[in-house]
């Protein structure tokens, strides 16, 4: 080996001894990061299966109408999964977009086939109010989760829907065409359910917004196991009102099981919840929760189905 190439070969060997890459720790994003990234995927996702479904000529095609859907949908999905909550948080709102997306295809159906035959335009109604609906309660689950800021949202959403769709929509349909027939080449009465549903939908989100901070203020319901700092024994009688709950969940009394779980998570100064009651406490406000809100929503899909009964053009 010449003069030359020895100092060559002692940096080679150098070099193969130093670290080449550079490795960087990956890190979810912050909670203002992910809720813009919520946001805009949300807004994507309702762009895709309200917005641009309506630029489709009437009837729309099904192929074009069930593209466009599947996108929104997976854009919901992914707004879903980002959201900053809980798992288990976010795994419901996940189940209420596949509702959305069940009603969806069978709005699909209605109108691109005739696989469902003729249906009446309170079914098509009911149906796409059901789907707002779970749009609704998924945001409320991945953004305000008390349990009385859902329940009053979705009964304003069901009491502003049913007024609108069995006693607005039919006399704009009749101003719109004289002919019931002549609606399905239009989409004009679409396009104003649409409008009115996410005028809907947004105003109650501002209204749960608002409400929401109210009651997490004033009826706190996260979790109250842990020891409080004064260090005292656990509150007594919270194993006898858990059993009110678990009763009253049983037997279909939901309003009088949410109250009384509710009031056994309320942290107070003189002791703690128990891990235990906790937990109950929890699993009666999930249970009574989600059930109270699909019966109301079925009640209201109900009267929109029954209030208009005429038969729509396949």
């Amino acid at each position: 080996m010449t003069a030359v190439e020895q100092p060559r070969a002692q940096r080679q060997s150098s070099w193969s001894s130093e670290e080449v890459w550079h490795t960087w720790p990956l890190r979810w994003a912050d909670r203002a990061s992910r809720s813009l990234l919520l946001v805009s995927l949300a807004v994507g996702g309702l762009l895709a299966c309200l917005g641009l479904t309506l630029l489709l000529h009437p009837p729309p095609a099904l192929s074009p109408s069930v593209t466009l859907r599947s996108i929104g949908v997976l854009l919901l999905l992914l707004a879903a999964l980002v959201a900053p909550a809980s798992r288990g948080y976010r795994i419901a709102a996940v189940y209420c977009i596949v509702l959305f997306a069940v009603t969806s295809a069978a709005v699909v159906l209605m109108q691109s086939t005739t696989l469902l035959g003729a249906t009446s335009y309170g079914a098509l109604d009911a149906i796409e109010f059901a789907a707002g609906a779970a749009l609704l309660v998924a945001w409320m689950l991945v953004r305000m989760r008390h349990p009385l800021t859902i329940l009053i949202v979705v009964l304003g959403y069901a009491a502003a829907g049913a007024a609108f769709f069995a006693r607005a929509l039919p006399v704009l349909r009749t101003r719109i065409a004289q002919n019931p027939w002549e609606e399905a080449l239009t989409s004009a009465d679409e396009a104003i359910a649409r409008a009115v549903m996410l005028v809907l939908l947004l105003g109650l989100v501002l209204l749960g917004w608002w409400l929401d901070g109210w009651l997490r203020a004033l009826l706190p319901v996260a979790n109250v196991a842990e020891p409080h700092a004064s260090g005292r024994a656990s509150r007594t009688g919270e194993q006898q009102r858990r059993r009110y709950a678990v009763i009253a969940m049983l037997a279909g009394l939901d309003l009088i099981a949410i109250a009384v779980a509710i009031s056994a998570k309320q942290p107070v100064a003189r002791g703690r919840l128990s891990a235990e009651d906790d937990w109950w406490a929890s699993i009666v406000l999930a249970v009574t929760t989600a059930r109270a809100t699909m019966v109301i929503v079925a009640i209201a899909a109900a009267v929109i189905w029954l209030s208009n009964p005429e038969q729509r053009a396949t």
